[in-house]
């Protein structure tokens, strides 16, 4: 009895599994960030709503591709190829969206840095924020170190100004004199030379980036999926339609119609042909 290729079954399982264990590590990163989506913008929760709805699709849709491939039905095989072309068209138009928007979003933000640099300021949790980042990226301030007026941080503090001193600046900076009723002192300080907003910027590149490589990384996947579904939509009908008139051959064997015509050729001498009804 005639029966799919082998290998492209098995690589239609692997491409099944692939894509459920892809979906199940997504939802589990979702699930994981879900409780810290109060804290977040808008955009971020748009991001893990994308980030939950496609694990979860991805897992069920690797189950009902496995499934088809499993029984060799076409109809599951259909249904599986027509939702993975739509993913496919979905994603691939989001990634050419976010592709041609990211240009412009960048000049906004380079645009508006300054303005949102004075509202982050003037906010206690963001300067915290923007402490935490000047150890990190080893910079001060996100304009230059002027952003904290004269009360520079000690986070701006550069310790390497002996061994590379390119990297840091001597500043003046203002001590708080503190609870004891002692004025402000002013002190030379070493700080680093550069500021944190380029470190920002490469930070947004590098998230539109990563979104960009997400949409066309499952669009490509998607499409290589839909691929595979159609050739094994065609080794299963070439299954089916080879194994048809076998079936109806066995059957007709039986009739009387059959017999009677065995019967004629046996007598004439001639060699039996085989026919279908």
């Amino acid at each position: 009895m005639a029966q799919v290729n082998r290998c492209l079954k098995q690589l239609f399982f692997g491409f099944n599994m692939l894509l459920g264990i892809a979906g199940c590590v997504l939802l589990v990163l979702g699930m994981i960030a879900a409780p810290y989506n109060t804290e977040h913008d808008q955009g971020e929760s748009i991001g893990l709503t994308w980030i939950i709805s496609t694990a979860v699709v991805s897992v069920l849709l690797s189950l009902l591709g496995a499934y088809g491939a499993y029984k060799e039905n076409s109809v599951i095989l259909r249904v599986f190829l027509g939702i993975i072309g739509f993913g496919t068209i979905l994603f691939l138009i989001v990634g050419f969206k976010v592709a041609r928007s990211m240009p412009e979003a960048m000049q906004l933000i380079k645009e508006n840095l300054p303005a949102i640099t004075s509202e982050m300021m003037a906010d206690a949790e963001h300067r915290q924020t923007i402490m935490a980042l000047q150890v990190q990226g080893k910079c001060c301030g996100i304009m230059s170190y002027s952003d904290w007026d004269s009360k520079i941080p000690e986070t701006c503090k550069c310790f390497s100004f002996k061994s590379d001193p390119s990297q840091c600046m001597e500043v003046q900076t203002t001590k708080d004199g503190g609870n004891w009723g002692r004025s402000d002192k002013s002190e030379m300080m070493w700080i680093y030379r550069e500021p944190c907003g380029p470190l920002i910027l490469k930070n947004f590149d590098s998230a539109f980036k990563t979104v960009l490589g997400f949409f066309f990384g499952v669009g490509v996947y998607a499409l290589i999926g839909q691929v595979l579904s159609v050739v094994m939509i065609r080794q299963v009908k070439k299954v089916q339609c080879t194994e048809v008139p076998e079936t109806i051959e066995d059957g007709y064997r039986f009739t009387p119609q059959f017999q009677a015509i065995r019967h004629v050729e046996g007598v004439a001498g001639v060699e039996p042909t085989t026919f279908y009804p």
